[in-house]
């Protein structure tokens, strides 16, 4: 390998007028608070004193690799392998020091600090010295645009990772918090003494003269092979960008269109294209294990790689397809919406299920059998009561198992992926029926939560207006009670979960809970059972009517008895249970 090493300065690297490019197969920057705060302190905590001035000192940030010689070759353009994360920091980082600085009204420091971020050719045409096809333009108009004249909100977890960097670095770039930092090291009586301004410069410079290996290769093979083997001697990458990596190498095409820039550009597009933005990481993972293999986090590269799946361009396309078709049906999973199946009413209940699995329960393993299900409705290979049924099911299964005994997720994540890549393969409805049936079912009835254990948990459960992890698990079972007695399968709007005595402690115990429609419990407000039965007849709810036939009295004393009585008609009649 023609590969060359330097010793060199952050200043020489930003001093070049050289643009340095984010190549299109790197990872987005996705440092989180940790890392850029340590940088940061770092930073400051290597600054001492010396004949009474605030100096910088030799540090050392560790090795970047670059396509391209910034140091002695004549490219315009130097590609950044690895280091991005560093300069991507360090840019946002001298971004908000030129505001502040400008704030202070020391303009011509901000001006010159900018320069590191803006620079100029030879031919007098303004560049940025760090460019990424995924992040423009947001980057360029939040962090290098000295003005920031045009105002844009961050849409994906990249953008919104670099502005809560920048939102980071702005806020302790204080006098207060500086000072705060820098008497750990040089003593209160020093740092008292100091201007923001002299702090400022001086974290400039210590920034500035950072000392890094700079290796330089010729072309993008080597150093992809390169970037592999830094994360094998421990620069650990997640697998997604290796996976990410390895696509674009082998769909190296750009010309007439880079393909797998724009199918990648898709897959995020559609994972980021709700509110609550998807972790690319998470929903390849659950893909994977999906569809391929069951493989744990520092596998999932390997196996990639031990299974061929770019052996060919043909087959890297395919696997591209597929992940964007299976980002889709993950999305509609994680992020419900009644849009995705428009509006017709027969899917409100699927809604509704996956709205409770995801953000009720909160259990994610549950996606792994799910995006199976789907992969199936829309090949036809299931029937609709097959498919409503088995999700159905998994809806029950983690109330009781979850929710009400809250078990341990360990035990199930095997069996959503044996199953998952199990039924993938079937090409009738008839052996998808059998591998439902042998391979979700079967071994999930057997971790089952017994009677016994639910009825003790179920009746621990309990209500208060606060909304906590336990209340809304609650108000779920009293949803669902409501419904197996209005004989609907849709959560009314319109109802509210009412405590029957007055709420205290000793009344918020599910038996003392029941559904009452918003209205008719504002009215009741907080009085006692015997003077509020009154409103209580004129619900339309059918729960209601029989509760008041079968209490015309109710005390404390009848709580705990009837919150058994509704776990065994859960047990029984909702997850259809034997006792």
């Amino acid at each position: 390998m023609d590969i060359k090493p330097y010793d060199k300065t952050i200043r020489d690297l930003l001093n070049s007028k050289r643009q340095f490019v984010i190549p299109r197969f790197q990872r987005e920057y996705s440092w989180d608070k940790k890392n850029y705060k340590e940088f940061f302190e770092d930073m400051v905590g290597n600054l001492s004193e010396k004949n009474g001035n605030i100096v910088a000192n030799p540090y050392f940030l560790g090795t970047m690799l670059f396509i391209g010689n910034f140091t002695e070759g004549t490219e315009a353009e130097i590609q950044v392998v690895d280091g991005q994360q560093r300069l991507t920091t360090i840019t946002i980082l001298f971004s908000a020091m030129s505001d502040v600085l400008k704030e202070l009204g020391e303009d011509t420091l901000s001006d010159l600090l900018f320069r590191y971020i803006m620079t100029k050719d030879d031919n007098n045409k303004e560049i940025r010295i760090l460019k990424s096809k995924t992040h423009y333009p947001y980057f360029a108009y939040f962090i290098q645009d000295k003005n920031k004249a045009v105002k844009q909100e961050p849409s994906s977890e990249e953008e919104i990772c670099i502005k809560e960097t920048y939102d980071y670095f702005i806020s302790v770039l204080t006098e207060k918090k500086l000072k705060l930092l820098l008497q750990k090291t040089l003593g209160k009586e020093f740092v008292d003494g100091l201007s923001i301004i002299e702090i400022i410069k001086a974290l400039r410079d210590q920034i500035l003269n950072t000392i890094f290996i700079s290796i330089s290769t010729s072309n993008e093979d080597q150093a992809n092979r390169i970037f592999e083997i830094l994360n094998a001697k421990g620069k650990k990458l997640a697998h997604i960008d290796l996976v990410k990596n390895r696509i674009f190498e082998v769909l190296s095409e750009t010309e007439p269109a880079d393909l797998a820039e724009e199918q990648w550009k898709k897959l995020k597009a559609i994972l980021y294209s709700r509110r609550e933005s998807i972790g690319l990481a998470t929903f390849y993972r659950h893909y994977w294990i999906s569809k391929y293999k069951k493989s744990s986090e520092g596998k999932l590269y390997d196996d990639f790689l031990s299974m061929k799946i770019c052996a060919t361009k043909e087959k890297c396309k395919n696997f591209l397809d597929d992940m964007i078709i299976n980002a889709t049906y993950y999305k509609q999973i994680t992020c419900p919406n009644r849009d995705d199946y428009s509006n017709r009413k027969e899917y409100y209940w699927l809604v509704q299920s996956l709205n409770v699995i995801n953000n009720y329960f909160g259990i994610v393993q549950t996606r792994i059998a799910l995006l199976a299900l789907f992969d199936l409705k829309n090949r036809d290979l299931i029937s609709a009561n097959k498919f409503k049924t088995t999700v159905k099911y998994l809806e029950g299964f983690h109330f009781a198992y979850s929710a009400v005994l809250s078990e341990r997720a360990n035990k199930f994540e095997k069996i959503y992926s044996n199953f998952a890549i199990e039924v993938r393969k079937c090409t009738d409805k008839a052996s998808v029926e059998r591998i439902i049936n042998t391979k979700l079912i079967e071994p999930l009835n057997k971790i089952y939560p017994s009677w016994d254990d639910f009825r003790t948990n179920f009746v621990a459960l309990t209500y208060q207006k606060k909304t906590d992890s336990k209340s809304i698990k609650t108000k779920y079972a009293i949803n669902m009670l409501n419904c197996y007695f209005s004989k609907n399968e849709l959560f009314d709007d319109e109802g509210s979960v009412e405590h029957i005595n007055p709420e205290n402690d000793d009344t918020i115990s599910i038996g003392n809970l029941i559904l009452l429609e918003v209205r008719i419990n504002n009215d009741a407000g907080e009085r006692e059972y015997c003077d509020k039965i009154d409103f209580y007849k004129t619900s339309k709810y059918e729960w209601i009517k029989q509760f008041i036939d079968e209490y015309p009295t109710f005390s404390k004393d009848n709580i705990n008895d009837r919150a058994i009585k509704i776990a065994e008609i859960y047990f029984t009649k909702i997850l259809g249970k034997s006792i």
